[in-house]
């Protein structure tokens, strides 16, 4: 517990001051965890303002919480994994664990009659979070019917120059192998004039670099409003120096957008376009909705548009019926279309998909051998990447303390590469600087 020692007034009648008593306000410590994808780290921005408003004291480790809130990932087993095996620790040691998101959503019965979470809530649920780590109600039998976008909330913040913020939730691909629809529901936009309001939030707090957020941003639609004209009108705010988006599917870019993108001076240059597999038979059965051609087509029209983007992908490697030749496949586009980074991932079965259901299931061991493999081709471009940009000039934006090195910042080039500055000075500050070497991936830089 938190405790507060007050002062409080005594009245007598008429208003008369006797003087005052010492109250003690006792309130409830709480960690919030996160795992997962961008989206969980913004959720988590809305979830430390529901907890504030309700009194409630957010502590930085979970020795000092009563309660412990985690915000939970369902995509891979791995971060399922992780998420129930904290949970068991945190009950072990007496916490109330409040397990909330796609995880809570999906299993949560399960996690309940196995003692692994005290409450378990959807995504669509986090407004009931103070009320359970209070104690003041119990949760309800059945998830929230409402499809929440959570655009009342004006969102707080751990970074003091850049904040993320979702512009829509929900997913309607239903990809073979996603749990994002199921755990999340239908894709759903949020008004401009609610997405105005908190984003001059941020830029009144002294936030100069925001990211747009979506499942699928490309897909918001909200009012007449296309994404592309979301972010010329988000642009046009006053105090806002740079604007990005995460996450894009490739099926939705158009050659328009792109060239109208490239006429907003604040856009980063970072283009996230995941192409799971270059196996056109394989994108067929995940339900990606393009083809390897297709891909490369739109790859093509943001590098005309953006020669220095930063390009990044997802890869996923042993999806069902994936033969060595799709395999392949993939390591080919690998090089050809030279990758500045990518998230790869072993497929993983997700219960409640199609592509669980799928014969031709790959073996596992076959399916760490690929990643393993595919990992250390893409490493080596990585580097490669990296390493064309040592000795060149660039603008960076600082954006934190370096986590090692004293007097070191983390800044971010126009694309969003990161640089350890060798340079100490305020955050938020733009400066020339010039790329001197590499320390494993990242880059050296030093002020001009």
């Amino acid at each position: 517990m938190f405790l507060d020692i007050v002062k409080m007034p005594l009245k007598g009648t008429g208003g008369l001051d006797y003087g005052c008593r010492i109250v003690r306000i006792f309130r409830m410590n709480c960690f919030l965890k996160v795992y997962g994808c961008q989206m969980n780290a913004a959720d988590a921005h809305l979830v430390s303002r529901l907890l504030a408003e309700a009194g409630i004291n957010q502590v930085s480790g979970s020795n000092e919480a009563d309660a412990v809130v985690l915000l939970t990932c369902s995509v891979r087993q791995r971060a399922e994994d992780r998420a129930a095996g904290f949970a068991r620790t945190m009950r072990g040691e007496g916490k109330k664990v409040i397990l909330a998101g796609c995880m809570g959503r999906l299993r949560g019965k399960e996690l309940i009659d196995g003692g692994i979470a005290d409450f378990v809530l959807g995504p669509d649920d986090y407004r009931a979070i103070p009320s359970l780590v209070l104690g003041k109600s119990a949760l309800p039998q059945r998830p929230s019917p409402n499809l929440e976008t959570y655009s009342d909330l004006l969102p707080s913040g751990n970074n003091p120059v850049s904040a993320s913020l979702a512009v829509m939730r929900g997913c309607n691909n239903y990809c073979t192998y996603c749990v994002v629809p199921y755990a999340r529901g239908p894709e759903r936009s949020v008004p401009y004039a609610d997405l105005e309001r908190q984003i001059r939030h941020l830029l009144d707090k002294g936030i100069k670099q925001i990211f747009l957020l979506g499942q699928n941003v490309l897909a918001y639609h909200r009012e007449g409003m296309e994404f592309i004209d979301l972010v010329e009108r988000v642009a046009r705010l006053e105090g806002l120096e740079r604007l990005g988006f995460l996450t894009s599917h490739p099926r939705d870019l158009s050659r328009e957008a792109v060239q109208r993108m490239a006429g907003i001076p604040q856009l980063l240059h970072l283009f996230h376009l995941p192409l799971q597999s270059a196996s056109n038979d394989v994108l067929k059965r995940m339900g990606r909705g393009y083809g390897i051609a297709e891909y490369e087509e739109r790859v093509a029209w943001v590098r005309e548009a953006f020669p220095d983007t930063y390009l990044t992908t997802d890869l996923l490697v042993g999806f069902p019926g994936e033969t060595e030749r799709d395999y392949q496949l993939t390591l080919d586009a690998v090089d050809r279309i030279g990758f500045d980074f990518a998230y790869m991932f072993a497929y993983s079965e997700r219960p409640g998909t199609r592509a669980a259901d799928m014969g031709n299931q790959v073996a596992v061991p076959e399916r760490k051998r690929r990643l393993a493999q595919l990992i250390e081709h893409q490493n080596a471009i990585t580097r490669r990447s990296a390493e064309r940009l040592v000795g060149a000039e660039a603008e960076v934006f600082v954006t934190a303390p370096a986590p090692r090195g004293e007097g070191a910042m983390l800044a971010e080039m126009k694309n969003t590469r990161l640089v350890i500055l060798n340079h100490n000075t305020r955050l938020g500050e733009k400066l020339k600087a010039r790329l001197v070497g590499l320390a494993g991936w990242s880059i050296l830089a030093e002020p001009c």
